[in-house]
C-alpha cells in the first residue's frame, strides 16, 4: 500500500512538473582583451506524456532581479552557497550584434557609422517582413509596432514532444568589471569568492493578451499543454578569477 501511494505521489509530481531544466556545462575563453566570453550549455526535457509548448527565447539570459514578463532564460547567482540578488554581471541581448555595438570606442568613427547604418537597415527589413507576412496571412491589425511584437512572440514558441530533450546554448560576456552599480545597488565580484549560476524558466501565457489577438490569446490560454510556471535548474560553478 505504501509503495502504491509513493508511486501515485511520484506520478502526480511528474505531471505537475512537466519540464526538467539542467545545466550541462559552463565554459569560457579569454581570447578577447575587453571581455570574457562564456558559453552555458543546458537542456530542457519534457517529462510528461503530452506535447508541451511555451514562450521562450532560449539563447539569451536575464538576471532574475530584472526578469518581469521576460521571454529570456533567467539566471540567479550564488556567492559562497548563498543566493545573491544581483542584477548582473550578465545582461540580455536584444539583437545578435549587441556585443559589437557595445565594443565600440568611438560611435562617430566611419566603421561605427557604417555598422549602425547596416543594423538599422537589417532590423527595419525584419520588421517590414513581419508586417508583410502578418498581412499576407489575413491579419487585421494596422499597428506595425504591435504586429512586430506579436510576430516575435509567436515565433518564440518552443514545442517539445513527450520525453523529448532539446539542448540550448547561451553565449554571454563579462566585461571584467568587478564592481558595478545598478540604480542604488552596488555589487562586487571578489575573486576569492565561489560563484555558481542557476537557470530558471519563468514561463507565462496568462498575461500575454496585449501582444496577441483575442483569438490567439483564447486558443493559447485554454490549451492545458501550453504551459506556464517556474522551472529551476541545478547550480553550476562559474569563474570570475
Amino acid at each position: 500500500m505504501k509503495f502504491f501511494l509513493l508511486f501515485i505521489s511520484l506520478a502526480s509530481l511528474a505531471q505537475n512538473n512537466p519540464l526538467n531544466i539542467k545545466i550541462n556545462s559552463v565554459n569560457y575563453n579569454d581570447s578577447l582583451a575587453n571581455r570574457r566570453v562564456y558559453q552555458i550549455n543546458y537542456q530542457i526535457e519534457n517529462t510528461s506524456n503530452n506535447d508541451v509548448q511555451f514562450f521562450l527565447n532560449p539563447n539569451s539570459l536575464i538576471a532574475q532581479a530584472a526578469s518581469s514578463m521576460t521571454l529570456f532564460t533567467v539566471y540567479k547567482m550564488y556567492r559562497n552557497g548563498v543566493y545573491d540578488a544581483m542584477d548582473g554581471p550578465f545582461y540580455e541581448k536584444n539583437f545578435a550584434e549587441q556585443d559589437d555595438v557595445e565594443d565600440m570606442k568611438d560611435f562617430n568613427s566611419p566603421t561605427a557609422t557604417a555598422l549602425l547604418v547596416k543594423l538599422q537597415e537589417k532590423y527595419k527589413k525584419l520588421k517590414d517582413d513581419y508586417v508583410a507576412d502578418y498581412k499576407k496571412n489575413g491579419g487585421l491589425n494596422s499597428d506595425e509596432q504591435w504586429i512586430f511584437k506579436n510576430q516575435k512572440l509567436l515565433q518564440s514558441i518552443v514545442t517539445l514532444q513527450p520525453g523529448q530533450t532539446k539542448n540550448f546554448t547561451i553565449k554571454t560576456s563579462w566585461r571584467r568589471n568587478r564592481y558595478f552599480k545598478i540604480a542604488d545597488n552596488e555589487y562586487y565580484l571578489d575573486e576569492k569568492d565561489k560563484f555558481e549560476i542557476q537557470l530558471q524558466l519563468i514561463l507565462n501565457k496568462s498575461d500575454r493578451n496585449a501582444e496577441l489577438s483575442a483569438t490567439e490569446f483564447l486558443k493559447i490560454k485554454s490549451n492545458p499543454n501550453f504551459i506556464e510556471g517556474t522551472f529551476t535548474s541545478n547550480r553550476s560553478e562559474i569563474s570570475f578569477n
